[in-house]
């Protein structure tokens, strides 16, 4: 768990902000990563740096993470988390492959 995160809903808690108290309480159970600077351009760095999976429900950090390599999982429904995986920019762009008399969908 990036300390930056921690950070955060360290803040949330003194504002009061629901259900900012069991985040951090389920937070306190995995062991904290000293990182540097806030935000999501702290986890992205973190991720980077410990070639970790995220789990958020940010879906601008879901593209610039998938972006950069990093697999994330998000919530898809209130049971089911959806993967997405990271696939470093190679410069072009990616088309759905051509299958028969039309196009297969990529997505998995």
């Amino acid at each position: 768990m990036p300390s930056s995160v921690l950070g955060e809903l360290d803040r949330l808690i003194e504002r009061r902000t629901p259900n900012a108290r069991a985040a951090r309480a389920l937070a306190a159970r995995y062991p904290a990563v000293p990182v540097s600077g806030r935000g999501d351009a702290a986890i992205l760095r973190a991720a980077l740096a410990a070639r970790a999976w995220v789990v958020t429900a940010d879906r601008l950090l879901r593209a610039r993470l998938t972006e950069r390599g990093i697999t994330v999982l998000a919530p898809r429904d209130r049971h089911r988390l959806e993967r997405f995986s990271g696939s470093p920019a190679t410069g072009r762009t990616s088309r759905p492959r051509r299958a028969g008399n039309g196009y297969q969908s990529t997505r998995a």
